[in-house]
C-alpha cells in the first residue's frame, strides 16, 4: 500500500514538474518567475519519503525531462531537482532552516559549476566570456558615440573600463556564489509557505539579530590581508583570483555580522524597527558606512560584542 502511494505521488509530482518545465522552456516571460517553483515537486516528495526513493524519483524526472526538453530539460531537472531533494531531506531530518539554507545553496552552487563546465566543454558556451563580449561591445559603442560627436574620451576612462571588464572575469567564483545564495533564499521564501499550506512542517529562521558566524572567519580574513600585503600577485593569476574572491565573500559576511549587531542592539534598546532598517539602507547605498559596519562584525565575532553589550 505504501509503495503504491509513493508511486502514485511520484507520478503526480513528475506530471506537475513537466507542466512547469514546458511553460518555463517555451514561455520566456513567465519563466522568469516560474523557475522558482520548479523545486516544489522534488521538495514535497523528498520531505515525505526516504532519500533512496527520492533519488529514483529524480532519475525518472530527468529521463522524462530529456524526452520533452532535450538537454535544456535535463539542466532544469538536475539543477532544481537536486536543490529540491536537499531541501526536502533537511526538512525530513528536522534540520534548522539555517542549515537547510546553507547546504542547499552549496548544492545549487555545485550544480551551476557543473553546468558551466559542461556548457564550456561540450557546447562551447562560456557564460562569462559571453558576458565579457557583451560588455565590451557596449563599451565600444559608447566610445564610438563620443567619437561621432567629435569628442575624444579620456584615456584613463578607457583604461578603467577595460579593467572593469577584466575584473568581472576574475570575480567569476564570487558571482557564482552570490547568485547561488541569493537564488536559494528567494526560493525558500517563495516555496516554504506553499508547502506549509500543503501539510509539510517547515522550520523557521532565527531572528536576524541572532546571526553568528564562526570565529574562523577572522583567521581567514587575516590570512588574506597578510598575503595581500606581503605577496605581490599578478593580475589574472590563480592566487590573485583566490584573494580577490575570498576578500569579497568575507567582507560580505563581516558586514552581515555587523548589521546583526545593530539589529540586536536596537531590539535590546526597544528602538523602532525603522532605525536598523535605515542602517541597512545606508550600508548598501553609501559605501562610507561599510568599514564601520564591517568593524562591528569583526569585534562581535572576535570579542562577542553582543554579550558584552547585554552585560
Amino acid at each position: 500500500m505504501k509503495n503504491t502511494r509513493m508511486l502514485t505521488e511520484g507520478a503526480i509530482m513528475i506530471a506537475v514538474f513537466v507542466v512547469l518545465l514546458l511553460i518555463t522552456l517555451y514561455v520566456p516571460i513567465v519563466s522568469i518567475i516560474l523557475q522558482y517553483f520548479l523545486v516544489i515537486p522534488f521538495l514535497l516528495y523528498s520531505a515525505k519519503y526516504p532519500i533512496k526513493n527520492s533519488l529514483l524519483f529524480l532519475l525518472a524526472t530527468v529521463l522524462v525531462s530529456f524526452i520533452i526538453g532535450s538537454f535544456g530539460g535535463i539542466a532544469f531537472a538536475i539543477i532544481f531537482g537536486t536543490l529540491g531533494l536537499m531541501m526536502g531531506y533537511g526538512i525530513r531530518k528536522k534540520y534548522s532552516k539555517e542549515i537547510i539554507y546553507v547546504s542547499s545553496s552549496f548544492v545549487f552552487l555545485a550544480s551551476i559549476i557543473v553546468l558551466f563546465i559542461v556548457s564550456a566543454s561540450f557546447f562551447e558556451l562560456n557564460f562569462i566570456t559571453e558576458l565579457g563580449a557583451i560588455l565590451r561591445e557596449s563599451v565600444d559603442q559608447s566610445l564610438n558615440t563620443f567619437t561621432a560627436l567629435g569628442q575624444s574620451p579620456p584615456a584613463i576612462v578607457e583604461e578603467q573600463l577595460d579593467k572593469m571588464i577584466e575584473m568581472i572575469g576574475l570575480m567569476t567564483p564570487f558571482l557564482f556564489t552570490a547568485f547561488a545564495f541569493i537564488t536559494v533564499i528567494i526560493i525558500i521564501l517563495i516555496t516554504f509557505p506553499i508547502i506549509k499550506r500543503l501539510g509539510i512542517d517547515v522550520p523557521k529562521f532565527k531572528p536576524f539579530r541572532l546571526l553568528q558566524f564562526p570565529k574562523s572567519i577572522l583567521w581567514y580574513y587575516l590570512l588574506i590581508l597578510i598575503t595581500t600585503l606581503f605577496i605581490k600577485t599578478e593580475q589574472g593569476s590563480y592566487l590573485n583570483m583566490v584573494l580577490l574572491n575570498g576578500d569579497l565573500i568575507l567582507q560580505i559576511l563581516l558586514v552581515l555580522q555587523g548589521l546583526a549587531v545593530i539589529f540586536y542592539y536596537a531590539h535590546y534598546k526597544k528602538w523602532n524597527i525603522a532605525i536598523p532598517i535605515v542602517a541597512v539602507v545606508l550600508t548598501v547605498f553609501i559605501p562610507l558606512f561599510l568599514p564601520f559596519v564591517s568593524l562591528l562584525g569583526i569585534i562581535d565575532i572576535g570579542f562577542d560584542l553582543r554579550r558584552r553589550l547585554k552585560q
